[in-house]
Formats: structure tokens, C-alpha cells, sequence
């Protein structure tokens, strides 16, 4: 048995002929996944079951890995002179989807028998693209590659080559941030990267505050108790950095949850005072393969948007649409188009069954009464809870899952959570935990890759360049600078001894969005001359006070 297999932003395939009497039948029309892991298979002669199960406990394993559940397994006849004959392949086939069921991988597969016209778009990290084989013999010497673990040995694997349009180069180029290997897994903002950062950080701080959330902020690092006491040392150790303390074990935190709610705690809290909505931009640090490490799309280290909203059981679907409408609020300002999943329970979920039917049923409930489009995504829970997944769709078409909506009933119980009800009993809360972002960080380098650098005017790190045509036009390029400052417009000058088309080149290689020159006539008029970023034509005679009028109205509205 042969497999080629591919983890996948996405695939799509669509049947177009029957090249074999036992083709399956099925709808002529084209079928798309999303982050999927797609498995070419190829059954040779003496494939049995046990080569099946084999096969499918390794694929298996690398979806773990990759931190995927959903699989497809797509026939395809590899160059071989031992392929099966059609019948006994497509028994083998059918097997294999039906025990990667059994084994509660999220498995489809593509029709047997047929040519099909596929496309794919392959993730950009080293693990994404693996050729596996397996023979009966193989099977039953055992003689399985050992898997590498944490402890003794991380993946390791050549960097891909990167593209033009990469963040990774992109940010390199125009000075936002960097990756050394001296910090594997972890990013180096630089002043122009910082800028963005803030931007980002202080319009999500004024939208939440609007919004009646009020921002914490908790330790890094915690006492190993807590996080046997939330389920993370039973569900997620694997992805955790441990340490000691006095001689007592101490972990990062993969998640704020944890702290979120020893602020809860810490003092009684009564209906009046829920839902109480903590927010926090909490720095998490989770154990990942350095093989899967990808730039900001995939780090040890990085920033959560995070909030834990703490509410009555009858106000779940009321909150639920809060969020849903902040999140709707941030995706139109950044002009991504979305669609949604409600992600069900995994197979390494805590708690009872019922009281996961129970949570699904209330965000599905909440989804209906907006009247959202959305899918079921079966098995994709996070261990404590449902979710709502938000998948954004950027201008190069690769959709990316950034907000989530998770509700908990487990954490409440777990942590002995109470308010006191109007009827002066005591009550559990439930928790939603819930991102934005997802993680400042990758969705920096989303917005990068999305924009190729060309940062809307509110973001951008620097908005306007200023360049005097020659020494003499110094003074008033200064006073130009100067009162572009006050308005808080973040502006620099050029003065150098280059060229003025040396300058002006200079600053549309760093994507400025607006470059203005000042020469003699500008300054006998108080005006500038207006290069803007994308247009060729030059605005000449602008007065300023209509400038600085302009680019107010283009940063406020963003």
C-alpha cells in the first residue's frame, strides 16, 4: 500500500469520467475541504486488513501531530506493477474509511473508479507533505518507524523556500519583525512591527471597553495544581513547558483560562454582577514540533485575545450574540468575508455526554436565532467545551479559522465556581470563552500576507514621508512634519543627500501610503505636492489644513 499524503489549506476535486465497470456512483459537481490531510492511496497486491489498520494508525498519528482531525481519502493509482485488481481495491478502500471512523478521525473519501481534476493548495511547513508505505510483510515483522518524541527529539526539516508574497519576507523587507534561531517558535517585533501591534491592541481595548469588558491581566506561570485541576495535565501536557519552583512543579500557561478564573474566585459574586466579561491579552506558550513551526502562523510563544465571560445559564444565547456581533464588528473592519462552524465534541472530551448536548444545543441555538449559515464541524470541540469557529477568507482566497466561541459547563464545576441567585441560593456559572484575533501574532501575518505589506492608512507604521527637494526646502518639510504630529499622524521626513526619484523610490519600496514633496513653490503656497501609494498621478497645490482633514477622515473611518 502506497500513500502520498498531503496536509492541505485546501482541496477540491470534481469526477469527470468512469475509467472502471465498478466505479462508485455519484453527483457529477465539485466538492471542496478545508484544512484537510488528503491521503492518495494506492492498494497494491497482497494489501490485507491488517496493512489497512496499519496504515491508518500512522496517518493517524500525523494528524495528531498537525493538530488536524479531518481526513480524505482519495484513490489514486501510483506508478506500480503490484495495483490491486478494482474490486479487491475498492473492499480495501471502503474498509479504510470505515475503521479511520472507528478511530474518530472526521474521514470522507473520493469516489472510486473515476478520473478526476483535483486543486489543491499545500500548507507552507515542512510536515505537510509525506510519502508513506506499507506491505503485509513490513506489518507483521512490526518493523514500524519508532515515533520521535518531545522529550528526546524534536522533527526537524529543511525550511521551504519562501516566496515573494511570504509574511516572513514581506516583514523582513519592510522592518516589522524577525526569527532568529536562537528563539525558535518565537518572533522579534521590531518599531515598525511594535506599531502595528499596538494599533491592533488598542482599537480591540476600546471596542471591548464600549462593550461593558474589563481587561486583567494574569501570570505566566503557574503551580502544576491548577492545571490538573482545569484538565489540561490530562488533555494537553503534550504541548506544555514545565520547570520547577522550590522543589515544586510549575508549568507555562498554554491557556488564560486558568487565571481568568482564580480572578473569578477571588472574591463572592452575586447575579447583579454577571455576565462579567474579563478580558485579557495573555502571553501563552505551548510545546510545538519545531517541524510544524511556520513564521507567525505558528508559534511557541505568542499573544491570545483572549475573554472569559462569566453568565447565567438563561443569558448563554443573549451573550452568544454579543460576541458574535463583536467579532462580526472586527472582520467587516478588515474587509474579511467569513463563514462559520459549529465544532462539536472531541474524542478526548471531559464530562458528561448529555451536558455536552446540552451546551451544542445553545450555540446552535444562538446561531439560528442571528440566522447565520453555518456547518456542523463533528469532533472538533475543544476538550471542555462547543465551539463556534470563524473562518475568514483572505484576498488570495485561503481561509483562515481565527475567532472562536467556546462555551464551558466543565470549568465551573471543576473550580467549585457559585453566585448568589435573586433567590439568595447559591448557582454555578457558565463560562464562554472566546478570541478575536485568535493570536495577535497570526493574525499580524495574516494581515500582511493579505495586504502584501500594503497596510491600510491606520495601520500602517508610518503613514507619510516627507521629502524636502533640497536643503533649502529643509525647514519648512520640518514644519510640515511638525504639524502632522499633532494630530498624531506618525510621519517622517527625509532629508538626505539622495536624489529626490532615489527618495521617492525608496519610499514606495516600503509601501508608505502617502509620500509628500515640498519644494519652492509649495513653500510660497502652504501646500504639498501628494504622491499617493497605488497612483501614479502626483496631486499638486494640496493646501495642508485639507491634508491633514483628509487623513483624519481615512484613519478614523479605517
Amino acid at each position: 500500500m502506497r500513500i502520498l499524503q498531503h496536509h492541505a489549506d485546501f482541496f477540491e476535486f470534481e469526477p469527470v469520467k468512469k475509467e472502471v465497470k465498478i466505479a462508485e456512483e455519484v453527483e457529477m459537481k465539485k466538492i471542496k475541504f478545508e484544512n484537510v490531510v488528503v491521503a492518495f492511496v494506492a492498494i497494491e497486491e497482497g494489501d490485507d486488513k491488517n496493512v489497512i489498520e496499519a496504515a491508518v494508525s500512522d496517518v493517524k498519528k500525523s494528524l495528531d501531530n498537525l493538530k488536524v482531525n479531518k481526513l480524505l481519502i482519495y484513490p489514486y493509482a501510483h506508478l506500480s506493477n503490484t495495483l490491486a485488481k478494482p474490486k479487491d481495491a475498492l473492499k480495501l478502500i471502503i474498509y479504510m474509511e470505515e475503521y479511520a471512523k472507528k478511530m474518530n478521525i472526521e474521514t470522507h473519501r473520493a469516489p472510486f473508479g473515476w478520473t478526476k481534476m483535483f486543486n489543491l493548495k499545500i500548507k507552507a511547513h515542512p510536515l505537510a507533505e509525506q510519502s508513506k508505505f506499507f506491505t503485509r510483510d513490513s506489518v507483521m515483522r512490526q518493523e514500524k518507524v519508532k515515533p520521535v518524541t518531545r522529550e528526546k527529539k524534536e522533527v526537524k526539516a529543511e525550511q521551504p523556500k519562501l516566496t515573494e508574497n511570504d509574511h516572513r519576507v514581506i516583514g523582513q523587507k519592510l522592518d516589522f519583525y524577525s526569527f532568529h534561531e536562537e528563539a525558535p517558535g518565537m518572533v522579534f517585533f521590531h518599531s515598525k512591527g511594535m506599531i502595528i501591534r499596538n494599533v491592533l491592541t488598542d482599537f480591540w481595548r476600546e471596542e471591548h471597553r464600549k462593550r461593558g469588558y474589563q481587561e486583567i491581566n494574569t501570570p505566566v506561570l503557574m503551580n502544576k495544581k491548577i492545571w490538573e485541576t482545569s484538565g489540561h495535565w490530562d488533555h494537553y501536557k503534550d504541548n506544555m513547558f514545565f520547570t520547577e519552583v522550590e522543589d515544586m512543579d510549575f508549568a507555562l500557561k498554554p491557556m488564560n483560562c486558568p487565571g481568568a478564573i482564580l480572578v473569578y474566585k477571588n472574591t463572592v459574586r452575586s447575579y447583579r454582577d454577571l455576565p462579567l466579561r474579563l478580558a485579557e491579552l495573555g502571553l501563552v506558550n505551548r510545546n510545538e514540533l519545531s517541524g510544524v513551526l511556520s513564521g507567525l502562523f505558528r508559534l511557541r510563544s505568542f499573544t491570545q485575545d483572549d475573554a472569559h465571560i462569566f453568565v447565567q445559564p438563561e443569558k448563554i444565547e443573549e451573550e452568544i450574540l454579543k460576541v458574535v456581533d463583536l467579532i462580526d464588528h472586527f472582520y467587516k473592519i478588515f474587509g474579511f468575508p467569513y463563514h462559520v462552524e459549529l465544532s462539536t465534541r472531541p474524542e478526548n472530551a471531559m464530562g458528561d455526554k448529555q451536558i455536552w448536548d446540552k451546551a451544542e444545543k445553545a450555540l446552535e441555538e444562538a446561531l439560528k436565532q442571528r440566522k447565520m449559515n453555518y456547518k456542523i464541524n463533528p469532533g472538533d470541540g475543544a476538550f471542555y467545551g462547543p465551539k463556534i469557529d470563524f473562518h475568514i477568507k483572505d484576498s488570495m482566497g485561503r481561509t483562515w479559522q481565527c475567532a472562536t466561541v467556546q462555551l464551558d459547563l466543565f470549568m465551573p464545576e471543576r473550580f467549585n465556581l457559585n453566585y448568589v441567585g435573586s433567590d439568595d441560593k447559591q448557582h454555578k456559572p457558565v463560562i464562554i470563552h472566546r478570541v478575536i484575533y485568535g493570536a495577535i501574532e497570526r493574525f499580524i501575518g495574516i494581515l500582511v500576507e493579505h495586504y502584501k505589506g500594503e497596510l491600510p492608512v491606520w495601520l500602517s507604521p508610518l503613514q507619510v514621508r516627507v521629502l524636502p527637494v533640497s536643503d533649502k526646502h529643509v525647514k519648512y518639510a520640518e514644519k510640515i512634519r511638525g504639524e502632522l504630529l499633532k494630530y498624531k499622524i506618525r510621519i517622517d521626513m527625509d532629508d538626505s543627500a539622495a536624489t529626490l526619484e532615489y527618495k521617492v523610490r525608496n519610499a514606495e519600496m516600503q509601501k508608505i501610503p502617502y509620500i509628500l514633496t515640498v519644494g519652492e513653490k509649495e513653500e510660497g503656497n502652504d501646500t504639498v505636492a501628494v504622491r499617493t501609494r497605488g497612483k501614479k498621478e502626483v496631486e499638486f497645490k494640496v493646501k495642508v489644513v485639507d491634508f491633514v482633514r483628509r487623513m483624519l477622515d481615512e484613519i478614523n473611518s479605517k
